[in-house]
């Protein structure tokens, strides 16, 4: 048996998730029960395991455990937006070379698809997501420099850009602040916790999702997978961890 050796730790006030309706109360796990998938997180890790293994078998009874509610863990904390193109395409973060840029504007706009597809499956509002771009805002000389610098490698890359005018700034944000700008179209606006407790809305019809029923252990017995929480269990052949840094408290990735 591998006992779970950390749980998630409240931090306070989601600000997102605040300012939304509150939400109903949670159905926690209170029995044992047994189930094709067990997915450990309901984050967007653990909600898009979840919508797939419902693609792939829609008749599997899936199970997704969260340790709080949704939407107050990282889901609904985020900063609100997914980037197509990296903020900055000469960083080392990202990449050295222009294979490696493609490969990761190809990455996050898998990533954007997916979410936009999400949203109109479930018919979320334009609140929640939307394709809305994203401008870099000069003011002063070293920035507007590293918006034409940014500008030639979006050429090299045959990506879409618009460079804006002070005039054109002003008329975007209502200040005189900036210089200059640089827009690019691919970006999407979230609101982390709307989305993600709409997805969970949209889910709970078909499976089963219990809030505040932490996994506080894993064993496994016949083949099968034991996620034990406080006051009930899941049994099920197949589990998924989605619990993303949390992940080292379950004993893998140490250091990592």
């Amino acid at each position: 048996m591998a006992e779970v050796t950390k749980l998630p730790i409240d931090t306070g006030t989601t600000g997102w998730n605040s300012i939304l309706p509150e939400a109903g109360p949670p159905l926690t796990l209170e029995a044992d029960v047994n189930a094709g998938f067990a997915v450990i997180g309901a984050g967007f890790a653990g909600m898009s395991a979840a919508m797939n293994l419902l693609k792939l078998k829609p008749d599997a009874r899936v199970v997704l455990l969260e340790a709080n509610r949704v939407a107050e863990g990282p889901a609904g904390r985020n900063s609100g937006f997914m980037i197509d193109l990296p903020h900055d395409l000469t960083s080392t973060d990202y990449s050295t070379t222009q294979e490696n840029d493609l490969q990761q504007i190809t990455l996050n706009r898998h990533a954007i698809k997916f979410a936009k597809e999400i949203a109109e499956e479930f018919n979320i509002s334009k609140e929640a997501f939307r394709i809305a771009g994203k401008v870099n805002g000069a003011r002063g000389e070293k920035a507007v420099k590293h918006n034409v610098e940014y500008a030639e490698h979006l050429k090299q890359l045959g990506e879409p850009f618009q460079m804006l005018d002070a005039s054109e700034m002003k008329a975007l944000t209502g200040s005189n602040f900036y210089r200059s700008g640089l827009y690019t179209p691919g970006t999407a606006m979230l609101q982390p916790a709307l989305y993600i407790r709409s997805i969970a809305e949209a889910l709970g019809k078909r499976i089963g999702i219990f809030e505040r029923s932490p996994v506080i252990s894993i064993d496994k017995a016949q083949g099968k997978w034991i996620a034990k929480t406080p006051s009930g269990s899941v049994t099920a052949p197949t589990m998924i961890l989605a619990t993303n840094g949390h992940i080292e408290s379950f004993g893998h990735f140490k250091r990592r």
